[in-house]
């Protein structure tokens, strides 16, 4: 019997889809990793080739010069001019010690000095020279500026000998009017480490210099300016290829900044607020401000602060005098304009009149008997002008400033009506002014005199507040805007320094307009009878009598606030505007702890400014 034998099995083949699916994912893959070859190598080759360069190269930066600050009509308040520097590039040192004490002795600088800067540059604080060169190898770390030309020339010769060492023009910033405006231009200053953590994203470099107060900080995005350098290449253990000479990189001037200020008005304003300073200080450091602006349209025409300082000091670095600022008891580097906060006195008048008027509790004709006090809910405050004005209306009562006649007003208002008044024309907020730095002030309320005093607000308050004195604070600033607002018809401007914005080639890269913070609910008649009181000051009666201008009308209202309860010198303050029909000017003069009054020690100030301004005589 034959084995049995099953059917034969057929030879297995391919599915010819699979074999064609798999012939052209091969087909695609070499086709695709062929495209991208050549995208890589002949397309982008030229990018990549860059980018490849770009990890090798590195930049040793160098400043680009700042730029100016113009006033309204072009006079230069801030510039960079050249100056020779002696900078360190610390990956490039071969012997820290012995070319720094070389570079001391040739240049006569001092070789502690050196050190010092060195291993404490932008603020850290760094145990040895490899530090040093760990956490910043490219530098430049700048060690001296505003070398002499002999000095220069004597370093140029032995240069080649000084690995790292390098002297160089670059542009460092210039005050040329000094001391003037100080608080208003601010200083710069070498970035921080903490500064440069905070502004790296923004573009700045750990070498930068940097605006650090009033517009050189406030407008330092644009006045800095894009840096330029040395470019250098270096090797993969990033030290730097020798021989190398790849093009320089030019840096890019900043922006111009025209301000509102008008430069004559601003020195008029500051000799005066120094000159009547020093006339009452007696051995003591006073100090005060003054502000002028443009009722219309809040420009800033002059802002002052004394004591002031140099900013050239903070620029090149001349640190004895800087630290002399730092530490001076009458603080130069505080901008009083802006941020001293005090009771303002009687010239808070201006709010409590309008308010008392537009409330309807007084009306302008309407006659009182002013005994020289009024009895505020249980307290009789009392007038310092015993007896009062007698029979009285509403604008010789201003003009005469009477206290009585103001303590009744702001009692029939109240501490809620007060206080809605005082926000409206501005106070207990910044004016949002274009300078860092600005103190809001302060209008107290029953929670705010509970955590500061741990009693309640009592009805009687507002006696006090409505004539400026009590736990009420305003800066000279806030002062000066009320008082615009006053003058306009109650529009409360924001006040603005900055005019326009140019680039290095007089292009408009930005430009201010009058920006209204609100229409203060007060009615024209109030206003218009306030004007009218506030335009009898320097007549008979008026508590600036005796300090009229001949042939230039002008406006204004004393304060004088007590200190100490009393017991310390008297803070005065005078604000006026001129001329009285159509103001071109309002002006805020204040003069903290001063002794006497507004009206011989503030005023005289402000008359002293008018009369030099408006170009009249003495």
């Amino acid at each position: 019997m034959m084995p049995f034998r099953g059917a034969r099995r057929s030879a297995w083949r391919v599915p010819a889809w699979r074999l064609g699916g798999f012939i052209a994912f091969v087909v695609l893959a070499v086709a695709a990793l062929l495209g991208r070859l050549i995208q890589v190598q002949l397309l982008d080759g030229g990018e990549y080739r860059a980018a490849a360069q770009a990890n090798q190269v590195r930049l040793i930066p160098v400043a680009a010069p700042r730029g100016i600050i113009f006033d309204r009509y072009g006079t230069i308040m801030a510039r960079s001019g050249p100056s020779f520097v002696l900078a360190l590039i610390p990956s490039e040192v071969d012997d820290p010690q012995r070319e720094l004490a070389t570079v001391a002795r040739i240049a006569g600088l001092d070789d502690r000095t050196l050190w010092n800067r060195l291993l404490h540059h932008r603020g850290i604080d760094y145990p040895t020279f490899a530090a040093v060169v760990a956490g910043e190898p490219y530098g430049p770390v700048v060690l001296a500026t505003g070398l002499p030309v002999p000095a220069v020339a004597r370093l140029s010769e032995v240069l080649t000998d000084l690995p790292g060492v390098d002297v160089e023009v670059q542009p460092v910033r210039d005050y040329p009017q000094r001391a003037f405006a100080s608080h208003l231009i601010g200083y710069v200053g070498a970035i921080t480490q903490d500064e440069y953590e905070r502004l790296r994203l923004e573009g700045y470099s750990p070498n930068d210099v940097i605006g650090k107060d009033g517009l050189e900080y406030a407008y330092d995005q644009y006045l800095r300016g894009t840096p330029g350098g040395e470019r250098v290449v270096v090797d993969a253990t990033g030290a730097v290829v020798p021989g190398v000479k790849l093009r320089a990189k030019a840096p890019v001037p900043g922006d111009s900044v025209v301000t509102n200020v008008d430069w004559r008005l601003q020195r008029i304003a500051e000799r005066a607020l120094a000159d009547g300073v020093r006339a009452v200080e007696r051995g003591r450091q006073l100090s005060g401000a003054v502000v002028a602006e443009d009722p219309w349209n809040g420009e800033i025409l002059a802002l002052a602060s004394y004591p002031n300082y140099d900013p050239n000091d903070f620029a090149a670095d001349r640190w004895k005098r800087v630290t002399y600022d730092l530490s001076d008891p009458s603080q130069p580097l505080f901008d009083r304009a802006i941020a001293a906060a005090t009771p303002t006195g009687s010239t808070f008048k201006m709010v409590t009149g309008s308010a008392a008027l537009t409330e309807g509790v007084v009306k302008v004709d309407q006659v009182i008997d002013d005994t020289g006090g009024w009895d505020c809910g249980g307290y009789y405050a009392r007038d310092i002008a015993a007896g009062g004005l007698g029979d009285t209306t509403f604008v010789p009562a201003l003009a005469a400033s009477s206290d009585g006649y103001f303590f009744r007003l702001a009692w029939w208002l109240g501490n809620e009506r007060l206080r809605r008044y005082a926000l409206a024309f501005g106070l207990d907020a910044r004016t949002g002014i274009d300078l860092p730095g600005e103190n809001e002030g302060n209008w107290p309320t029953n929670a705010w005199e509970m955590r500061t005093f741990g009693v309640p607000m009592e009805p009687s308050d507002a006696c006090f507040l409505g004539i400026g004195q009590g736990a009420m604070q305003a800066t000279p600033l806030q002062i000066a805007n009320i008082a615009s607002a006053v003058i306009n018809g109650g529009t409360l401007y924001r006040p603005r320094i900055m005019r326009e914005i140019r680039s290095a080639d007089d292009r408009l890269v930005l430009r201010s307009s009058p920006s209204v913070i609100r229409r203060v609910p007060v009615t024209a008649a109030a206003l218009a009878a306030v004007r009218a009181g506030m335009a009898r000051v320097t007549d008979p009666g008026g508590t600036a009598y005796g300090l009229a201008i001949d042939g230039l009308p002008y406006s204004g209202k004393t304060g004088t606030v007590e200190t100490a309860g009393g017991n310390g010198p008297n803070t005065t303050w005078f604000v006026a505007w001129a001329p009285t029909n159509r103001p071109r000017i309002a002006l805020a003069v204040f003069v903290d702890r001063s002794g006497g009054y507004g009206a011989t020690v503030a005023a005289p100030i402000a008359r002293e400014i008018l009369v030099k301004y408006f170009n009249k005589r003495p």
